[in-house]
């Protein structure tokens, strides 16, 4: 039998999501909620829709109070029972156009983007309203419909809307295409209309991190976080870009704010843990990805950092087992198989070792050795 290479360890270690990373859940981008423009004109004289000089119908007159209720109860907060009011007045009046827009702003508001749509549409075919084409778009990218998404924001912009959550959502929406230059183009905007926008300070630093620009992703991030103080990914996600500028003595700091507010906050600990093991203090390190499982006991990555501290200490068998243990949670986890693959090299397991290699290549991790042992 050939003798084995020692084989290099993948240092893989999972380094935490920011709200800019995770398009999949689009609710996290909810910056903008509390700026939803909701219906404040109040009707004062009888009109039947935009028609002017004519006579007023009693059911003109009936479709403004109803309007005029609505009007109240959502400012009130009482949606439901506002939306109620618009329907009313909408049935009494179908041209009364700003009902179309009340109810439509009233469904934002409940997420139900669908509906909110079909009532801003119909709201637009009447009125020109650049923040009305926007909130069409806010609702098609709520729903993940980023190509409705962005016509509805760009035609916005055509518009004269100059909206910060407006330029933060194309910069979301091109931050997931990978279109880095595009995206900090977008951030910038946002923040030049709004020099306090948190979101996209810590997005635009997620687009210089994404680039292996630490230092002006640093700058983003703290400015973000000195904005949002409540938001603990903001803190978080500056740990990780001292981590990634190697400022391992910040990063910790970092990390260590964020868990003084939320002792639970399970990424953060893995984070901590991977600025521990970067610094080759094993030991802490595995007390931070042991308290993470603590917190979340399924999660794979900690398990697969914990074996890489094992392994460094050379404690093989202890690694095999945290290496195993990310693998029942995440058999697909390519890395923990050249991981474990490389504990039991270790331990003269040539064939185990040649199982998880090959398991790896399997699932299109690029394996390289200096000799095909493995055949």
């Amino acid at each position: 039998m050939k003798k084995l290479l020692v084989f290099s360890l993948f240092a893989t270690l999972f380094i935490g999501v920011s709200y800019s990373q995770e398009i999949k859940d689009s609710s996290q981008y909810d910056s903008g909620m509390d700026q939803i423009i909701v219906p404040t004109q109040i009707l004062t004289s009888p009109t039947d829709g935009d028609t002017i000089n004519t006579l007023v119908t009693a059911e003109g007159q009936e479709a403004n109070i109803a309007y005029n209720s609505g009007v109240l109860l959502c400012n009130e907060g009482s949606f439901s029972e506002a939306i109620g009011e618009f329907s009313r007045a909408i049935g009494i009046n179908p041209e009364l156009a700003q009902a179309y827009y009340g109810r439509g702003t009233c469904y934002v508001q409940q997420k139900k983007y669908t509906e909110a749509i079909a009532d801003l549409t119909q709201y637009t075919s009447r009125k020109r309203d650049s923040y009305a084409t926007y909130l069409i778009g806010y609702c098609y990218f709520h729903k993940s419909d980023m190509e409705n998404a962005t016509k509805a924001f760009q035609n916005a912009i055509e518009q004269g809307c100059a909206n910060a959550d407006l330029f933060y959502h194309l910069g979301v929406i091109n931050f997931n295409d990978a279109k880095y230059d595009k995206a900090i183009e977008y951030y910038t905007k946002a923040i030049d209309i709004d020099n306090k926008h948190a979101f996209s300070y810590n997005d635009r630093g997620s687009s210089y991190r994404m680039q292996g620009k630490y230092d002006k992703a640093i700058t983003d991030y703290r400015r973000a976080a000195e904005l949002n103080t409540k938001m603990d990914i903001f803190k978080a996600n500056l740990g990780s870009a001292y981590r990634l500028n190697k400022d391992y003595e910040n990063a910790v700091a970092t990390y260590d704010m964020v868990l003084q507010e939320n002792p639970k906050n399970y990424i953060t600990l893995n984070n901590k843990g991977i600025a521990l093991y970067e610094m080759k203090d094993y030991d802490n390190a595995i007390e931070m990805f042991n308290e993470c499982l603590t917190q979340n006991k399924d999660y794979a990555y900690a398990y697969n950092n914990l074996g890489l501290c094992y392994y460094r200490k050379k404690e093989y068998n202890l690694a095999i087992e945290a290496f195993t243990k990310a693998i029942v949670l995440n058999p697909k986890y390519g890395e923990a198989y050249v991981n474990r693959g490389a504990a039991k090299e270790m331990i003269r397991d040539a064939a185990g070792a040649c199982n998880d290699w090959n398991a790896a290549k399997a699932l299109g991790i690029d394996v390289n050795t200096s000799e095909s042992f493995c055949d």
